[in-house]
């Protein structure tokens, strides 16, 4: 192996905001570990506790917990690495961390919206003021992590950030072009947007989460204003999730056909969920869907009386792709110049 001078982050000169951020994303990391193994604890000692409410649940809860505590645990690992990565200033670690930071803004932020909407039942003796706290607790829950995605989002996309992690993760010759990115590359390559990455991505983690909550709940949902179930939920479901991960491989390959797939599959649900919304029994459909559900939970939960303001919060996550891709629709559409030269 030949020693490359270029290849040692330390003949780049190094930055104390890029350290703070990656001792944050390592230490947020750890602390989601943890949160993992506690959840992972919890969910096991609950179900084996005599007597414990939930050792009456069907198993599909406690499966489902499982899932959740591995979501969680992924989310860590990913961080995890990803910090380490930006200690040593290699550049797939800057793109990670802005893929986090690009999917953590927009939909925490919504999160932290629907939070703020919902209407809490009032706990049996509460003090006065107790709803005014947890809502100020929430807001600083999904504010933290709102605050750091946009600072690391315009921290790691600054012109000298870019180019002291560029020149740690590949020796780029004398006259090479370096892209927005910081990726060398030359005039007839394009480089992927991050928006259009972070889209990708969000397909990728939504595609492959959808398949595991199926196999705990057969699939049932309003569609065009109606309860669909059975083989004919499960055939829109099978389909919904190949065009889902197909199109998000291809935004992150700039293949022009993912561009209408998106667009027609994330068009697709965003009317089905409209009209669905302008139902007038849309509350009703969706008190028989959760009653019929295997995680039916209590009917005075505050998601029984806000089944309207969760499904806008559902539609903006399916605008969200939807928008980015049209704005962005110049990366996938050929131009004058491209069917010009095809003609040539």
């Amino acid at each position: 192996m030949i020693y490359n001078p270029a290849m040692e982050p330390s003949s780049s000169p190094r930055s104390g905001s890029v350290t703070a951020a990656a001792v944050i994303a390592i230490l947020g990391s750890i602390l989601l570990l943890l949160c993992a193994v506690f959840g992972l604890l919890g969910v096991i000692m609950m179900q084996n506790m005599p007597g414990s409410p939930t050792a009456q649940q069907p198993p599909e809860l406690r499966y489902a917990g499982f899932v959740g505590v591995a979501f969680i645990a992924a989310g860590g690992v990913w961080g995890l690495v990803s910090g380490v990565g930006l200690l040593r200033y290699r550049n797939w670690a800057r793109i990670s961390t802005l893929v986090w930071s690009g999917l953590t803004v927009p939909f925490v932020t919504l999160a932290l919206l629907f939070s703020l909407t919902i209407k809490f039942p009032a706990a049996p003796g509460a003090a006065p003021g107790a709803d005014a706290a947890v809502r100020g607790f929430l807001v600083i829950f999904y504010a933290l992590p709102i605050a750091i995605g946009i600072w690391w989002l315009i921290l790691f996309t600054r012109k000298p950030t870019v180019a002291m992690f560029a020149g740690s993760s590949i020796s780029v010759g004398a006259g090479a072009l370096l892209d927005a990115s910081g990726f060398p590359a030359t005039p007839l390559r394009r480089h992927v947007p991050l928006p259009i990455s972070i889209v990708g991505w969000f397909l990728i983690v939504s595609g492959v989460l959808a398949p595991l909550f199926s196999f705990l709940q057969p699939p049932a949902f309003v569609f065009f204003g109606h309860i669909l179930r059975g083989p004919g939920a499960e055939f829109v479901m099978v389909v919904s999730w190949i065009s889902c991960l197909a199109g998000a491989i291809g935004l992150l390959k700039l293949k022009p056909w993912s561009f209408w797939l998106v667009l027609f599959s994330q068009g697709f649900w965003m009317l089905s969920g409209t009209i669905s919304l302008l139902n007038p029994d849309y509350d009703s459909l969706m008190k028989q869907l959760m009653a019929s559900s295997r995680f039916a939970g209590n009917p005075q939960s505050p998601i029984f009386s806000n089944f309207h303001t969760f499904g806008v919060f559902i539609l903006l996550c399916v605008a969200i792709p939807l928008v980015t891709i049209l704005y962005y629709r110049a990366q996938f559409l050929p131009t004058s110049e491209d069917k010009v030269s095809s003609l040539v």
